[in-house]
C-alpha cells in the first residue's frame, strides 16, 4: 500500500513481509544494536551475540504476539524499515518499528505511525506501544503524534494514542 500523506516521503510503500526478508530483518536488527557492536571483543563473538539477541527477540515476538502482522516499509523500492503490529484488547499494538539508520529523519516512522493511527481510528481502537526512556528521538516523535504516557516499567514507558 503506497502512502500518500503530506508528511510521507513520496515513494514510501508498506507491504507484507516475505520469507526472503529474513536477511534484511537480521541486518536491520543489527543496525539497532550499537551497544553490542561497540563492545571491545572479537568480531565473531559480537556477531554471535547480535545473532542470538535477534533470535531471542524474534522468538519473544512469536510467543507474545502469535498473530502479529509483519510488514516491510520500502522507500524508493528499497526496504528501509520493519513494522510489527498486533491486535490486543481494544488496541492495535506497535510491537516493533525499526528504521535503518540511513533512512532515519526522512519521515518513514512518522508516515507509518500516521497510517496506523488512521487504521486504529477506522477500527475504533487505541494505538499502543512501548519505548525505552532513553530513546529521546522516538519519544519526541510519539509526543508530536499525540501519544501519551500510560505507565512505566523500569526503563520502558507505555504510551497510548486515542482517536
Amino acid at each position: 500500500m503506497t502512502q500518500s500523506t503530506s508528511m510521507a516521503p513520496p515513494a514510501l510503500h508498506i507491504r507484507p513481509a516475505r520469507p526472503d526478508d529474513a536477511a534484511f530483518f537480521a541486518a536491520l536488527y543489527r543496525s539497532t544494536r550499537p551497544d553490542l557492536l561497540a563492545m571491545l571483543a572479537d568480531r565473531r563473538y559480537i556477531d554471535g551475540l547480535v545473532a542470538a539477541a535477534w533470535q531471542a527477540q524474534a522468538a519473544s515476538y512469536r510467543e507474545r504476539y502469535p498473530d502479529a502482522r509483519y510488514q516491510v516499509l520500502e522507500l524508493d523500492g528499497e526496504p528501509v524499515a520493519r513494522l510489527v503490529t498486533a491486535a490486543v484488547a481494544r488496541a492495535l499494538r506497535v510491537v516493533d518499528l525499526a528504521v535503518l539508520p540511513a533512512a532515519r529523519g526522512r519521515g518513514v516512522a512518522t508516515a507509518a505511525l500516521q497510517w496506523l493511527q488512521r487504521q486504529a481510528r477506522q477500527d475504533g481502537r487505541d494505538l499502543a506501544l512501548a519505548v525505552h526512556r532513553d530513546n529521546a528521538g522516538a519519544r519526541r516523535l510519539y509526543a508530536a503524534l499525540g501519544f501519551a504516557a500510560e505507565g512505566e516499567e523500569g526503563a520502558v514507558l507505555a504510551l497510548r494514542w486515542r482517536p
